[in-house]
């Protein structure tokens, strides 16, 4: 195998290596913008709600949204530490 093969693929994986980061965090963001926004309508909600039966089910959701959002949050944290990361190497 030349240095060139070897070079060419290398490069080649690390490509799509940093293109699949890229759109995991993409992916990851809009996860997590969307679990947010779904958390504050659905506890809103809760407050105006009279049935038991749906308060009851929108608490539930605003449980399991939170216990989504927390690790979520340590993600985007770790994306953020990242790229500045990336910025700040010379």
């Amino acid at each position: 195998m030349s240095v060139i093969t070897v070079t060419t693929t290398t490069v080649v994986v690390a490509t799509t290596s940093l293109g699949i980061t890229a759109a995991l965090s993409v992916i990851g963001t809009w996860i997590l913008i969307f679990a947010l926004i779904a958390k504050e309508l659905s506890s809103a909600y809760e407050n105006e709600v009279y049935n038991p039966l749906v308060k009851e089910r929108l608490k539930s959701l605003t449980g399991s949204l939170a216990i989504t959002i927390v690790p979520m949050l340590i993600i985007f944290a770790l994306i953020v530490a990242v790229k500045v990361m990336e910025i700040l190497s010379p």
